[in-house]
């Protein structure tokens, strides 16, 4: 190989491995410290500059976006696993469950997939849009079989596990609390007149 062509392929493995660095650095800050870290601590710990961050990721939602992207093999897996269940209502309910540990995985997220809706072409909002519609299908299927209520939306059930994910990290929940607020929502959404 010439020199010349030496010279090209080099920017594109440093782009490349700068990249990785500032993930697996942003994913340790964000999982010891939350989503509020400070992205020049995320750059130093990569060993990049802020400059080098931000022209990989222009924004904390674009860094979070690919981070949980990254991480939704895990989600999918869990999927599969539901989606053999034969009872659409545990189906949901453990789809609902496992929405709730994805959304764990940072303290802080659920605030940012919260305000994602609102800005326009905000990455994390794609994200929230494909769980809304996989919750759908859940939901559909337990309202077919009589086990979940009419008037429920997918959104709703999302942002109920969205806020189940924020209660594990507040002051004042106690281990059980997020177990109780489930139990409390899934009463709510479960249906008394379940199909033979």
């Amino acid at each position: 190989m010439t020199d010349e062509g030496k010279q090209r392929r080099r920017p594109r493995a440093d782009f490349e491995r700068n990249r990785t660095e500032i993930l697996e650095s942003a994913e340790r800050r964000f999982a010891e410290e939350g989503v509020g870290t400070s992205l020049e601590a995320v750059a130093r710990d990569a060993g990049v500059g802020s400059a080098t961050l931000y022209r990989h990721f222009p924004t904390r939602d674009a860094l979070l976006a690919e981070l949980l992207s990254r991480r939704q093999s895990q989600l999918e897996s869990e999927k599969e696993r539901i989606e053999q269940l034969a009872d659409s209502g545990a189906a949901l309910e453990q789809w609902l469950a496992a929405l709730e540990e994805f959304f764990g995985a940072f303290e802080g997220l659920p605030g940012p997939l919260r305000s994602a809706f609102l800005a326009e072409h905000n990455p994390l909002a794609v994200s929230c849009t494909g769980f809304i519609d996989l919750t759908g299908q859940f939901l559909a299927a337990a309202q077919r079989d009589g086990r979940a209520h009419s008037w429920i939306r997918a959104r709703d059930l999302f942002l109920a596990a969205l806020a189940l994910s924020w209660v594990r990290g507040a002051s004042l929940a106690d281990e059980t609390s997020h177990h109780h607020l489930r139990a409390l929502i899934r009463d709510g959404y479960v249906s008394t007149n379940e199909a033979p």
